[in-house]
């Protein structure tokens, strides 16, 4: 048997002996490198529970698509809180009598704007998860659009439109205080995009003819633009003493609340036809709810508050809207928990929610 040669410091190391070496230092650094990564390991299993739970919860209205009623206390605890600080930090309303209320209007007001803000990204996010918009209805999508670009301009207009300001006084007094805010403006502008973001998903992802409406909600459609974009060549024409900018915001605004009126409808008897809620977001519902109950009794207390109800015939449309959106969205929760719970929780949200044969009897 051949002896094994040991190269000793005087003689040259050979190729041999390199590779030996070199497999070696490969093997010391892989089990440092395990080394490490069990520590690394052991780090992260350190990091308390509750950080992971937390951000779970700030992200329920977002990540979550059962509609539990943990997610659900999670999600508006989340929402509750960061409108709240926002509230705290954000300019109050120095017509509001006393400060500690200037400051609970304002975390009411940020509060229902979290709400109704978010309440539009599940369905999207649900959409861009499953491919696919079956089980929202395109009309109401297309209704949403129209009627958030009336309240965008109705809120834009009384917030920054001097003219308005002078209209409005000269009619509810001159001490008639204009109950819009900034929260409300940026709330209208944001749910026109993400409206508009909704209606484009079924387009892109079901097509140009899943968008088409019926031809009742079309006429419907039709009659709307029409009455919006033929008023204001009224005004700035002079056909008429009784035309002017202000009856056309509140012409915009009874255009908000027909169209909320409307809207729902459509969705409604898809639910009941499908015998399901699935496709259609309950996180929407259930934001939409909570703001439109928040919007109403902000509205009130601030009304209280300067002992002037003038405000809530002045804006209407705020008053509407959070009424008819707590009306419909009852009408949604119960097809979703009560109704239809067992069918939506046997749907697969992440497959298509009808076969090709109905979609295209659709």
């Amino acid at each position: 048997m051949a002896e094994e040669h040991t190269p000793t410091t005087d003689e040259p190391i050979t190729t041999d002996d390199n590779e030996i070496m070199n497999d070696s230092n490969d093997d010391m650094e892989q089990e440092y490198q395990v080394e490490i990564s069990e520590a690394q390991v052991a780090e992260h299993q350190s990091v308390p529970g509750f950080c992971y739970r937390a951000l779970s919860m700030f992200a329920a209205p977002l990540l979550d698509e059962s509609g539990g009623i943990m997610a659900v206390l999670a999600g508006l605890f989340s929402l509750f809180l960061v409108g709240t600080t926002i509230g705290l930090i954000m300019p109050k309303n120095q017509d509001l009598s006393t400060e500690w209320y200037r400051t609970t209007s304002a975390c009411i007001g940020w509060i229902y704007f979290m709400c109704w803000s978010v309440s539009f990204y599940p369905q999207v996010i649900s959409n861009f998860k499953r491919g696919t918009t079956q089980g929202l209805s395109a009309e109401f999508c297309g209704l949403n659009v129209l009627g958030f670009a009336c309240y965008s301009i109705y809120n834009g207009a009384f917030f920054w439109n001097k003219t308005i300001h002078e209209l409005y006084r000269e009619r509810h007094g001159a001490d008639a205080e204009i109950s819009v805010q900034s929260n409300d403006v940026a709330f209208a502008f944001h749910a026109l995009l993400l409206s508009a973001a909704t209606l484009f998903q079924i387009g892109y992802y079901d097509g140009v003819r899943a968008m088409m409406p019926s031809k009742t909600i079309l006429g419907i459609l039709i009659a709307l633009l029409c009455v919006c974009t033929f008023y204001p060549w009224l005004v700035v024409f002079n056909i008429g003493d009784h035309y002017n900018w202000l009856d056309y915001l509140y012409l915009l605004s009874t255009v908000k609340i027909m169209i909320s009126l409307i809207k729902y409808i459509p969705q409604v008897i898809l639910n009941y036809q499908r015998k399901s809620t699935a496709g259609w977001s309950i996180w929407n519902i259930i934001l939409d709810f909570t703001g439109g109950l928040l919007s109403d009794l902000q509205l009130i207390f601030d009304c209280k508050d300067l002992h002037d109800f003038s405000a809530i015939t002045g804006n209407f449309a705020k008053f509407g809207l959070g009424s008819v959106s707590i009306f419909f969205d009852i009408i949604f929760m119960l097809q979703h928990y009560v109704l239809y719970r067992q069918t939506s929780e046997a749907v697969d949200e992440r497959q298509p929610l009808l076969s090709d044969e109905e979609r295209n009897d659709a």
